[in-house]
């Protein structure tokens, strides 16, 4: 079993929250930290972060403040939105990407096909935001072909990342097409 603790608090952390809770099987959330309003540096770390956060195996850091990731630097690994050189943090701007724990990260899929079309979808491993979820429902009787061409699009519409070019939303859908394709072949 997996001990995640999650810092800080946007729309991707509820999401995964949530996902967490309905989903969820062998990981525990450690512990929750509010952060509330930072200051733009942080000089004294002392008394932030509760000790629980450390005991945890990942620490998932929402915050979006570059000084969290150093506050965190004995932690065991940390994932964060935040630039950061740490040998145990591992910078992304797109969740879904990086692998969490067992049941969380880059989604995974098992497909099974009955006469051209998806008969059953399941997922081995889902995207923290629940997205890969979402597909199983939405992409059962399509055909491969239509499954593969829009689960992009469907992914976008339940992702919470940032939209625009080049930003988490279409790295999200790209991540979620790839894994669709890897389940086929």
């Amino acid at each position: 079993m997996t001990a995640v603790a999650v810092i800080g608090s946007n729309r991707c952390c509820e999401e995964f929250l949530r996902t967490v809770s309905d989903h969820g099987v062998t990981t525990v959330i450690a512990d929750r930290v509010f952060l509330g309003d930072l200051p733009q540096v942080i000089d004294d770390f002392r008394g932030l972060l509760p000790e629980s956060v450390f005991s945890a195996d990942v620490v998932l850091d929402f915050s979006g403040h570059p000084d969290i990731p150093y506050a965190l630097k004995s932690a065991k690994k940390i994932i964060t939105t935040s630039k950061c050189i740490l040998p145990n943090v591992v910078s992304t701007d797109c969740f879904c990407g990086v692998d969490i724990c067992e049941e969380f990260g880059i989604p995974e899929f098992k497909i099974l096909c009955e006469k051209g079309r998806i008969k059953k979808i399941q997922v081995i491993k889902s995207s923290p935001c629940g997205a890969a979820y979402y597909l199983v429902d939405k992409l059962r009787g399509l055909t491969l072909e239509e499954a593969v061409n829009s689960c992009g699009l469907l992914t976008q519409f339940i992702c919470k990342g940032r939209g625009g070019p080049h930003r988490s939303i279409h790295k999200a859908a790209e991540i979620h097409r790839a894994a669709i394709e890897r389940a086929v072949l």
